[in-house]
């Protein structure tokens, strides 16, 4: 019997919107550039390029005020911030003070971190539904202007910026998954029917104010990273608290039981595709250091090359993951000591000052391993053929 196709409800649901902003933002476009064009080309294009270009701010706008709901919201309800992100740009505060950083997370427009306050059940809807709620909020005042003003490109602004404000609380209120992730609204909904992925979240706000703090993975309480037996792991807040309790023992220089930890969370196969991006580069780190070098050149995949070249200059931990790769995989001691001359320069700019002295460590044991092995009378296997450079 011919089984019957099902509909993707949920991808219908996101495109939807999308496709709702697509031609909104098409029909003004168009509709400014015809009005005030006069049917001169050159002026048309420019119309359009100033379209574009006000598009671009509408959009930015809805993002910081997304991030900003969020941050208002979890004031409100005794949250503690701790970072704001848009884009690349990280506003995050270090010795009770707001600094400027850059940060880059693949997919993410901006971020913004708070603390919860330290009570078992921290409340969490609120916090959540704040970004969606702030977008709607604006949309809701741009909205009257758009239709009041006379002035044409106030009128197309205020237009892009309530088709905006209404697909990002559309897609972050109403709750559904995307990839496997929960959306704000996902979260504001069921986060509170699993006590144990509630907890996680918590832990894991908590660790990032104490990276903040100048703390490592290794002096924090070890009841933050423990898991109940037969935890669910397909549940990304969970999985997010087992690889924190991977890196920890990275952190504590456990190599051994970490990547055996490491390597049991990317045999599963419902892992979120940036967790596994993270945890190859751990992987690598282990198998080479470990003297697994095969294997590392197996989980070495043209995809965590890209993910590593667009996060080497942000993270102390991917570049000591690139410079094990230099010295045990390639046996290159020149790009080696270019990567310790960025790590320090990376390190600099790091907000996470906690995780520093535990990364000079592992640097130090890649070192070791590199002298070790070339003290051997011949390597037992030939140097990794080279790849192209980060």
């Amino acid at each position: 019997m011919r089984q019957k196709k099902q509909i993707p409800w949920r991808s219908v649901l996101l495109a939807l919107p999308a496709a709702a902003v697509g031609a909104a933002l098409g029909y003004w476009g168009m509709s400014w550039a015809d009005r005030l064009g006069g049917g001169d080309p050159l002026k048309t294009a420019g119309l359009l390029l100033a379209g574009l270009a006000l598009a671009a701010l509408a959009y930015f706008l809805q993002v910081t005020v997304h991030e900003g709901g969020h941050l208002v919201c979890g004031l409100l309800t005794g949250y503690r911030p701790l970072s704001f992100r848009i884009g690349r740009v990280l506003l995050v505060k270090l010795d009770g003070r707001w600094r400027v950083r850059s940060l880059h997370i693949p997919g993410t427009g901006g971020q913004c971190l708070m603390s919860p306050p330290p009570q078992e059940h921290p409340p969490y809807r609120l916090y959540h539904l704040g970004g969606g709620l702030a977008n709607l909020l604006l949309a809701a005042l741009a909205l009257p202007l758009c239709l009041w003003t006379q002035l044409l490109p106030l009128q197309v602004f205020c237009g892009m910026l309530a088709v905006f404000g209404l697909w990002m609380a559309a897609a972050n209120l109403i709750p559904m998954k995307s990839g496997g992730i929960g959306n704000d609204g996902y979260n504001a909904k069921y986060l509170g029917k699993d006590p144990l992925a509630q907890r996680c979240l918590s832990a894991q706000l908590w660790m990032n104010a104490s990276l903040l703090e100048g703390y490592s993975l290794a002096d924090m309480p070890k009841e933050w990273f423990a898991l109940p037996q037969g935890a669910d792991l397909g549940n990304p807040m969970i999985a997010g608290t087992a690889m924190q309790a991977a890196s920890r023992l990275i952190a504590l220089g456990e190599l051994e039981e970490a990547d055996g930890a490491v390597r049991a969370l990317l045999a599963r196969d419902d892992l979120l595709g940036l967790y596994r991006l993270e945890l190859a580069g751990e992987a690598i780190y282990c198998a080479l250091v470990l003297g697994r070098r095969r294997e590392a050149e197996r989980l070495y995949t043209p995809e965590v090359r890209r993910y590593w070249k667009q996060t080497l200059k942000y993270y102390p931990s991917r570049v000591r993951q690139a410079y094990a790769w230099a010295l045990l995989a390639e046996g290159d001691r020149a790009e080696g000591e270019k990567l310790r001359r960025l790590f320090e320069k990376v390190a600099a700019r790091s907000p996470y000052t906690g995780e520093l002295a535990g990364e000079r460590r592992l640097l130090d044991r890649a070192d070791q391993a590199f002298r070790a092995s070339s003290t051997q009378d011949g390597r037992a296997e030939p140097p990794a053929q080279k790849v192209e450079k980060i």
